[in-house]
């Protein structure tokens, strides 16, 4: 549950509490998996993220939602600055630099690890498109390594947090990749849940969101894993009140929530992602 422009000290402690809590309305309701038990393991197949040359196989357009919206490919040498906005902030918390997104090899690349100075720096970006309710595609996989959490969220365009929401599509946060944690966030007292889905995060995998008027729904590969807005419990989580754009991180981190750099971490850990698609809403 990655604020977009990043959390200090304090801050990392309350996303630790709230990984177990994950907690609505006035603090006291169940946690999504204590629930349902709904740590949802890996699809039995996966075909949109087969093993192929370059990452996943594109889906085809999702049934029901509006025009392509944004897509990008990562081709060529170098980001297209008209259609992403890069952070740089290398004094931060966490600490991000630009030079750590990088593109070629037919993918995005955000890099973390200490530089000459000795300072730990990742890096993100994010999208330059704002939509009023989407469907998003992101194909990504992770480096093995402590020290790093590799988010794709949704991030509203009023930069009003937590007041006019956050979705967090994917938060691969422990250094073994086993398992993505996503988050729907909302109102001025982050009223937030959470859940988590078992797959290998270092192999190429899309996590899907559906953003609608009354419905935030996660997929991983095509597969539906947990939806909020359904039910009484969660239907007033859903964000309403901003547009919101696509941001991709690699949050450097040493908490409760995202572990520490180890001995065993490599000198570079790397985010890479092969595409990202984002469909408008359509409407009722």
């Amino acid at each position: 549950m990655s604020i977009r422009r990043g959390y200090g000290r304090a801050g990392w402690a309350a996303v630790a509490t709230a990984l177990l809590l994950a907690a609505c309305g006035d603090g006291t309701s169940t946690p999504d998996w204590a629930a349902t038990g709904s740590v949802s393991p890996a699809p039995a197949t996966s075909s949109a993220a087969a093993a192929v040359r370059g990452g996943c196989k594109k889906p085809a357009a999702p049934k029901g939602w509006g025009p392509l919206a944004f897509a990008d490919d990562f081709t060529g040498t170098r980001l297209d600055t008209g259609r992403w906005s890069v952070y740089d902030s290398p004094a931060g918390k966490p600490p991000r630099d630009a030079s750590r997104v990088t593109v070629g090899g037919g993918e995005l690349r955000i890099s973390g690890g200490k530089g000459a100075d000795g300072r730990d720096v990742s890096g993100g970006l994010s999208n330059d498109v704002n939509l009023m309710y989407a469907h998003v595609d992101v194909c990504f996989r992770v480096d093995r390594g402590a020290g790093y959490s590799a988010i794709a969220l949704l991030w509203p365009q009023s930069e009003k947090w937590p007041d006019d929401g956050e979705i967090d599509i994917a938060e691969v946060n422990r250094g073994a990749r086993a398992y993505a944690n996503s988050f729907v966030h909302n109102h001025a007292n982050n009223d937030r849940l959470g859940h988590s889905t078992i797959a290998d995060f270092t192999a190429w995998h899309v996590m899907s969101v559906d953003w609608t008027p009354d419905h935030v729904t996660f997929y991983l590969d095509g597969s539906k894993q947990w939806t909020v807005g359904l039910d009484d419990r969660t239907a007033g989580l859903v964000p309403t009140t901003s547009a919101m754009h696509l941001a991709i991180q690699l949050d450097q981190g040493c908490d409760a929530f995202v572990e520490c750099r180890t001995a065993a971490t490599p000198a570079r850990v790397a985010m890479h992602v092969d595409w990202v698609r984002g469909y408008s809403y359509a409407g009722d």
